[in-house]
């Protein structure tokens, strides 16, 4: 019989760390409406922050100037942002001399200047993902908080990490379908090499999830660590209280971990249902520790 999204959260389920850890009711699985009803405007948890959700694109929008690290095609790296957004394409363009524009980066300047934002000031992630279909999570713990907006799909370049290239990348051609993009944002500032280490975390949780789900690399059907084109933006406030540890056994790096975990798990158990999802491949129940 098939997991349901429940079972799988108590699979992850553990004691908080801490006391007074509150999960913040989030607007998650925008249920599938008719186009008349965007774009909708959503106040976030974080402080001064808005998600804007249209057919098309989710752009998280801020009052001030954050710090942002992201594997954005448009303005990714590390740089100060005021907008961060995650763009559907709808149609296969074979080289990137075919987007609108001439280039993927193009493109997206095009999206993010169609949704009132600054592209000097922006970035943008790109999936073919339902981008409407989003899951949204929230963590807080005294002044600690992170939250997350994740878009996914698996169906089309669920990978293994090791497994054998498919492409090489030559003259503009690339795969940019098939993704599990996330938006983080974090209450509080981090030093760069932690906001890098943050990115570990997250991608531990994620490919935790696709465990647990059982999800296949569709060119090997082994257990899949991710898709080939999964992106991360992650967003930190300038001059808020510092954590210098992400890692998974710190507070922060367990919300990290929590949220791509749930957040990644929702986006395929509700939305996605994968074919390339298989009870054979789910991470088996937890060993019995001696005492060493």
């Amino acid at each position: 019989m098939p997991l349901t999204a429940r079972d799988i959260m108590k699979r992850r389920s553990t004691d908080d760390i801490g006391k007074g850890v509150i999960r913040v009711p989030a607007h998650s699985f925008i249920e599938k409406r008719s186009t008349s009803m965007y774009p909708t405007i959503h106040s976030l948890a974080v402080p001064g922050a808005r998600l804007r959700v249209s057919e098309d694109s989710l752009l998280i929008s801020f009052d001030k100037e954050h710090l942002s690290l992201s594997t954005a095609i448009y303005g990714g790296g590390l740089r100060r942002v005021r907008a961060v957004m995650n763009q559907r394409l709808r149609t296969f363009y074979g080289e990137e001399s075919d987007f609108p524009g001439g280039s993927v980066a193009a493109y997206l300047k095009r999206c993010i200047e169609k949704e009132g934002a600054d592209p000097e000031t922006s970035s943008a992630l790109l999936t073919a993902a339902k981008v409407y279909q989003y899951s949204h999570k929230v963590f807080t713990s005294g002044d600690l908080m992170v939250e997350i907006v994740t878009t996914g799909g698996v169906e089309k370049t669920a990978c293994r990490a090791s497994s054998k290239p498919l492409y090489r990348e030559r003259d503009g051609h690339f795969a940019p379908v098939g993704t599990i993009n996330m938006m983080v944002l974090i209450h509080g500032s981090l030093p760069e090499g932690i906001m890098a280490r943050s990115f570990i975390t997250l991608t531990e949780g994620k490919s935790a999830a696709l465990s647990d789900l059982g999800i296949a690399d569709v060119n090997n059907g082994r257990p899949a660590t991710g898709t080939g084109t999964d992106g991360i933006t992650l967003v930190t406030e300038i001059g808020a209280e510092r954590y210098t540890d992400a890692g998974p056994f710190s507070e922060l790096g367990s919300f990290l971990a929590k949220a791509a975990y749930d957040s990644v798990t929702e986006c395929l158990v509700i939305y996605d249902k994968p074919w390339n999802s298989f009870e054979e491949l789910r991470t088996p129940k937890a060993v019995k520790l001696g005492k060493g």
